[in-house]
């Protein structure tokens, strides 16, 4: 049993790594064996589809965000808000270790998969809200740190956003500098909600421009 579990977890890992580096489309099963070391009979004994190893490649990713990044020790830090900052340090050793070549643990999965395998998305989501979740735990934590009617969901949501914008971003660059950018703005503007500075108001958006044809209205930036 322990020998089908090793093989599993390698498979898994293997997976992971290859799919991150060159992209679902473009690893083949075969390639995947071999770097894992492993028979054909054992991976289909786990996995019967590619299909079946992407989804449990997804579930991989986030155990491994919950034992590499949300389980870091951030309950030392002695500032309730800085536990935020804990977690999102984590994350950005996790790209420096990789020298810049992986993207975001869901990211890549994200981009290339969430309009062609529809079961792929939904486990994806449902990833993303589980990590939006935690950090809006850390958030409430901070108790009145922060305003009490902030949203901390959408606050959450927004912090999830900027990592993994700032995560792409820091691998076209290949530096950390984005990142790093990123995350003190996002520093700066927790800093000043703590502080009793209201943030900025969001600006109105304002309706696409149109223009009127035989046909009807059309946005004309999607000629």
């Amino acid at each position: 049993m322990a020998r089908r579990t090793n093989t599993r977890e390698r498979l898994l890992a293997t997976a992971a790594e290859l799919f991150r580096r060159q992209g679902y489309a473009q690893t083949g099963v075969n390639e995947i064996m071999q770097q894992a070391k492993t028979t054909s009979g054992s991976f289909y004994h786990f996995f019967p589809t590619k299909e079946d190893l992407v989804l449990a490649v997804v579930d991989h990713i986030g155990e491994s965000l919950d034992t590499e990044v949300f389980a870091t020790d951030h309950e030392s830090a002695e500032d309730s808000l800085d536990r935020v900052f804990t977690v999102l340090e984590s994350y950005r050793r996790h790209l420096v270790e990789n020298d810049f070549a992986l993207g975001s643990p869901l990211g890549t999965l994200a981009a290339e998969l969430s309009e062609s395998h529809p079961q792929v998305r939904e486990r994806l989501a449902a990833l993303f809200a589980g990590w939006a979740r935690r950090m809006q735990v850390l958030l409430e934590d901070a108790g009145d740190r922060l305003p009490a009617g902030l949203d901390r969901t959408a606050l959450a949501e927004f912090i999830l956003s900027t990592v993994e914008g700032a995560f792409l971003h820091a691998r076209v660059r290949r530096s950390p500098a984005p990142f790093d950018v990123a995350i003190s703005a996002l520093r700066s503007h927790l800093e000043m909600l703590a502080a009793g500075s209201p943030p900025a108001a969001p600006r109105t958006v304002q309706p696409r421009p149109t223009l009127r044809t035989r046909q009807g209205t059309v946005d004309w930036r999607a000629w």
